[in-house]
């Protein structure tokens, strides 16, 4: 039997002493003590992942049960966040509701609708509590502010610049918690200047509300503003000593004013008995049995001038804010958000270098396992080679040159090969582990792997090479590893023009700019599809019907993790070839 006809993956046809050694093991497991009940022969217990046996070895020993623990994991914390997003929702509303409750009970406790111990009770647990840090704003019917309250609010400060903080900070309440409306007290006071031209009606602080004269504008829609004409009178009789005339009458109810000269009458919608009235043809106002003629006159003046309608308005606006806590709690749904966001980042980063870590050992072992498999044929191929030597010896002695220099070459030959095995089962061994570096010329690696393929033309096929590659500087570098690089890329690149006559160019360079050795690899092949681009370095990925699809993942590795270099695909077309472009710093 030749060496040629026996399986590489045993040891027939080795040299004797490796069979003895395989007799040696056997005798061993023979010899071995018993396994216990329960036990297998290496030791373990039955049914268990040598981890104690509290995890099944069906879930223990396989990634399936670690990445459904950790998805499992995710859900849970996911869930739990989300609870609590649940819980802080509620606790909002429940503050809001409080805020509201609070803004209703400061406008009960300053009205005249409860008794003052009740309202003292109010102000004393509530409005001056200084646990409560509610911002809170009061405003007449007109607008006005005439009070500020809470955290942040300058109380008292009337500069206009605080003034107009205070309105935009109103504004922005109002837009979330609408205004609580407080009617303070049930009556409203009035007062009365006549000078015997003009007649106006103010509330308490001297705002007129309705005015009737020959010269005066007629009266505005509720809620305008008086017009300055009127503003105007009013100083002038206030000025000239006009002496008011009060009178008291139903929050905003709607009360009339009839005029005609220097007589006026007020009347209260709903009530017979006019409010107040005076001039020279009426009763004295303090004659309480003229009600009659008073209305009687009433009547007479609407039918002379129609009347004019007004309200003596006292209800308050309470605009009120969000307490600090609600502000607090406010914060809680995005810091939520951040978290999930950020545990799902993590989740995902985790699981996919999981993923990446379950790929890098499989390929690794593989690469492993490929080294020691290799080392069982490397030794019965130097048996071989070791029985030739001595054939050659044999046929030197005889004198039969011819025969001696035709298996002289074949030696040299498998020699050669052998060679190349031995450093390929080095370089395989490598793999997993940190390569040690040193100072080589990058530009005779490449040179050595051209040549190498130069000398097997037949073997891959009409293909030429071309190279330019000028003296480079010296680069930390592991040259069986990196041999191993521009092996595979031109192993590739052959594949690629299968059919076809190819051709494989690599040029280097020195990029002074990074301090870099950079190398291309050119070839004319059938090119890369653009959506595999991404995926060309990814483990497991090819588009060949053999191959693991390990080799460019080998490359990436060995120039991006050992050489703290880059690789990338700097052009592909489909019919117009490839172009991969390696980076190396010189240092």
């Amino acid at each position: 039997m030749t060496p040629s006809s026996q399986d590489p993956t045993t040891d027939a046809g080795a040299p004797e002493p490796g069979r003895r050694r395989r007799r040696r093991r056997t005798d061993d497991a023979k010899n071995a003590p018993p396994a216990k009940r329960g036990e297998t022969p290496n030791g373990r217990s039955r049914g268990s992942s040598g981890g104690g046996g509290l995890i099944p070895a069906s879930w223990g020993l396989t990634p399936t049960f670690r990445v459904l623990l950790f998805l499992g994991a995710i859900v849970a914390v996911m869930s739990f966040l989300l609870y609590n997003e649940y819980l802080i929702r509620e606790v909002s509303e429940q503050e809001r509701f409080r805020a509201e409750l609070y803004a209703n009970l400061y406008g009960l406790a300053v009205s005249e609708a409860l008794p003052p111990e009740y309202s003292a009770l109010i102000a004393d647990r509530i409005l001056i509590n200084p646990t409560i840090d509610l911002p809170l704003i009061v405003t007449n019917y007109r607008g006005e502010i005439i009070l500020e309250k809470g955290t942040g609010l300058l109380a008292g400060d009337e500069h206009p610049e605080t003034r107009r903080k205070l309105e935009e900070l109103m504004d922005r309440m109002d837009a979330v918690n609408e205004p609580v409306k407080a009617h303070w007290t049930t009556q409203a006071r009035g007062r009365v200047y006549i000078d015997g031209t003009h007649v106006i009606v103010t509330d308490p602080t001297h705002y007129p509300v309705a005015w009737a004269g020959e010269d005066l504008p007629a009266l505005v829609e509720e809620g305008d503003p008086a017009p300055i004409q009127v503003a105007n009178t009013l100083q002038e009789m206030m000025e000239a000593g006009v002496q008011p005339k009060d009178f008291t009458a139903q929050a905003s109810n709607t009360c009339y004013l009839a005029q005609s000269g220097d007589e006026f009458i007020i009347i209260e919608m709903g009530n017979a008995s006019p409010l107040v009235w005076g001039g020279d043809q009426l009763p004295a106002p303090t004659d309480t049995t003229a009600y009659s003629l008073v209305r009687s006159s009433y009547d007479a003046l609407a039918a002379e001038h129609a009347p004019v309608a007004f309200q003596l308005r006292t209800e308050h606006f309470i605009h009120f804010g969000d307490t600090e806590l609600f502000n607090r709690i406010s914060l809680a749904p995005v810091v939520t958000l951040g978290v999930l966001c950020l545990f799902g980042l993590i989740g995902y980063v985790g699981f996919r270098n999981m993923r990446r870590s379950e790929q890098r050992s499989i390929w690794v072992g593989m690469a492993k396992e490929t080294a020691h498999q290799l080392g069982t044929p490397l030794s019965s191929l130097s048996g071989w080679l070791e029985l030739m030597q001595q054939r050659l010896e044999d046929l030197q002695q005889r004198g039969d040159k011819r025969e001696a220099e035709a298996v002289a070459s074949i030696a040299t030959e498998m020699q050669r090969d052998m060679g190349r095995l031995n450093q390929i089962a080095s370089r395989f061994s490598q793999i997993g582990s940190v390569p040690e570096l040193q100072s080589g010329d990058l530009g005779e690696v490449v040179t050595d792997s051209l040549n190498y393929f130069r000398g097997r033309g037949s073997q891959f096929g009409r293909h030429t090479f071309e190279a330019d590659v000028p003296p480079l500087p010296k680069i930390p570098l592991n040259a069986e590893l990196m041999g191993w690089v521009f092996e595979n890329l031109f192993k590739n690149a052959i594949d690629a023009m299968i059919g076809q006559d190819g051709q494989i160019r690599v040029l280097a360079r020195l990029d002074e700019e990074r301090d870099e050795v950079v190398v291309v690899v050119e070839d004319n092949g059938c090119g890369i599809k653009a959506e595999h681009l991404p995926r060309v370095f990814e483990p497991g990925f090819s588009t060949k019907k053999r191959g693991w699809g390990l080799g460019l993942a080998f490359v990436k590795r060995i120039i991006e993790e050992y050489h703290s270099g880059r690789i990338q695909v700097m052009q592909s077309e489909r019919g117009q070839g490839t172009t991969f472009e390696i980076s190396l710093p010189t240092s």
